[in-house]
């Protein structure tokens, strides 16, 4: 997913609400969109309660998490460089790369509740690492999820209970799975199963997208709410299980 340089921060129920927004990052626009209207049943205030410019070295984000302690991370798309950010102030407090930096397509960042660390690349190889300290090297373990042959991925989280990952897919490879939303679970004791499928056409109609494809998933801890964006079309869903709480497009603001 690509990212431009400045951040919306949006007012939020919940650290995972946060990270949803962030995660669909902003850029000022040519011309001010008019007022947002309050979206009913959202977990999101209509309008942005601030907004803070990243360094240029973060013109590319792809991927956002939150700690069990409250830190916010992220990764860059092409490099396997993690960074850890001030959320309050904008600024970068560190950074650790796996290996020399490792090269790839990095598309999810997820930190389960023991602190370990996954990222996940589009075509399904998991990486888990530990947290390392500002500008060093870490090592890290790759793990095949098996979903190469089945969807381009583009979004990681991880479930609350257990040790689950939720992946998802930005396009499904299956001509049958083309007009569904595909999120798998991955559990380090099996392979990735699919563990909701929502149709295409309701997620389009309710958000007014014309290509909703999702580029991220969190969860809300407090409402157990599964929130997807859309880079492509620039777009927010809320589910409640497979039912669709809440919808909105985004304005110009996000790109």
């Amino acid at each position: 997913m690509r990212i431009a340089a400045a951040v919306t921060k949006t007012m939020m129920k919940s650290r995972a609400a946060a990270l949803a927004v962030l995660l669909a990052a902003c850029a000022e626009p040519s011309a001010p969109d008019p007022p947002l209207a309050p979206i009913p049943n959202s977990l999101f205030a209509a309008e942005a309660e601030r907004q803070w410019r990243l360094p240029l070295e973060l013109l590319e984000i792809s991927g956002m998490a939150i700690s069990p302690d409250g830190r916010l991370f992220a990764h860059d798309d092409e490099r396997a460089v993690i960074y850890e950010i001030d959320a309050e102030r904008g600024a970068l407090v560190k950074r650790f790369a796996l290996g020399a930096p490792l090269t790839g397509d990095f598309e999810g960042l997820a930190i389960d509740r023991r602190g370990v660390f996954w990222m996940i690349t589009s075509d399904g190889y998991l990486l888990r690492f530990a947290e390392g300290p500002d500008g060093g090297r870490v090592a890290y373990e790759t793990i095949d999820t098996g979903l190469r042959e089945t969807c381009e991925i583009e979004g990681l989280a991880p479930l609350s209970a257990g040790d689950s990952l939720i992946i998802a897919c930005k396009q499904n490879h299956d001509r049958d799975m083309r007009e569904t939303i595909a999120l798998y679970r991955w559990r380090p004791s099996g392979e990735a199963e699919l563990w909701r499928s929502i149709p295409l056409g309701a997620i389009e109609a309710a958000t007014g997208a014309a290509a909703f494809q999702p580029s991220s998933i969190e969860f809300d801890r407090q409402t157990g709410r599964t929130i997807l964006l859309s880079a492509r079309d620039a777009a927010l869903v809320e589910l409640d299980g497979e039912r669709i709480a809440a919808a909105r497009r985004l304005g110009r603001i996000h790109t």
